[in-house]
């Protein structure tokens, strides 16, 4: 069985015998549905992760945020980088309020995405002030208000995306709706991506597609991962 359903979701066999171990009788429920395909499969990966974050308390959320921060804050590719766009946190992701605060004063320009809907496309618009420049947007999650300045995408230095999952290889699993992974195709070449998230959320491999963006770093609370290890 394990073989047969690595084949069908593009997973090695030791990834999806740590994802067995973690919910064995999730993983029989959903024997049926094997021949759906890749895309069915990510949406049950998607769920199990979610509930996994979903279930970490507060205290859980931001310690290791700190710790997460504090990592980031250290690396060269952000002190060097003036222009960084980052997520907003929604439903236990890695918090980012911290974050940006620390960025502001740094005097980084700082950027949050706008979610158009109807167009499916990230514009990313600066954030000055958490407390009175910030709104409840598309999917409930914050963003910045409208009469934000926006910035090209092209003057993007660094982006740190969010996700549902990480491969150890640094290739994300998002939320579905392909957003993201539009917009980094759309980055300059030397601009540098970055996923956080709790080490809950890395796997060895995770279903992924052509599409699917690969990142240049993913930090968690023990682990800095680029793509060549």
């Amino acid at each position: 069985f394990v073989l047969l359903f690595a084949k069908f979701v593009d997973l090695k066999q030791s990834t999806i015998l740590e994802f067995i171990v973690k919910d064995i009788n999730y993983i029989f429920n959903i024997i049926p549905y094997i021949y759906k395909g890749v895309d069915f499969m990510k949406k049950e990966f998607r769920k199990k992760v979610i509930a996994d974050r979903k279930a970490k308390d507060k205290d859980f959320i931001e310690k290791n945020s700190d710790i997460i921060t504090e990592k980031l804050l250290q690396m060269d590719c952000i002190k060097k980088a003036q222009n960084i766009m980052l997520y907003l946190d929604f439903n236990n992701e890695v918090r980012t309020d911290h974050l940006i605060n620390k960025l502001i004063s740094l005097r980084k320009t700082v950027t949050s995405p706008i979610t158009i809907v109807e167009d499916r496309v990230l514009i990313p618009a600066q954030i000055t002030d958490l407390e009175n420049g910030i709104k409840v947007g598309a999917y409930n999650i914050r963003e910045p208000k409208p009469d934000a300045p926006t910035l090209d995408v092209k003057d993007l230095d660094l982006v740190i995306v969010p996700a549902v999952a990480y491969s150890e290889d640094c290739y994300r699993l998002g939320y579905g709706g392909g957003y993201y992974d539009r917009f980094i195709e759309r980055l300059r070449d030397d601009a540098v991506t970055v996923g956080i998230a709790f080490d809950l959320q890395i796997f060895p491999e995770v279903p992924k597609e052509p599409h699917d963006a690969q990142l240049d770093y993913i930090i968690t609370e023990t682990r800095i991962l680029t793509p060549n290890k």
